[in-house]
């Protein structure tokens, strides 16, 4: 039982949606990047540098997140 009309016309545009995922990706990462090697740095006595690295793989993996979604989204536009 699906209305035509709100399959047309989104209550959230997917633009805004996607906006939202590309702006929401580098600092979830980063918090999850730190919480994670800060934790395994009180564990193993090693603080800053499980924190650094798991920082640095964080932001890495954001920005290549970003840039797959950033194609997502030009291929889309372009219709391919």
């Amino acid at each position: 039982m699906s209305n035509k009309n709100t399959e047309k016309h989104p209550l959230i545009p997917p633009e805004f949606l996607r906006a939202i995922a590309i702006w929401s990706l580098i600092p979830s990462y980063l918090i999850a990047g730190g919480l994670i090697g800060y934790g395994l740095d009180r564990y193993f006595h090693t603080f800053p540098y499980i924190t650094s690295g798991g920082l640095l793989l964080a932001l890495g993996l954001a920005v290549r997140d970003v840039l797959r979604l950033k194609e997502m989204m030009f291929r889309n536009k372009r219709g391919g």
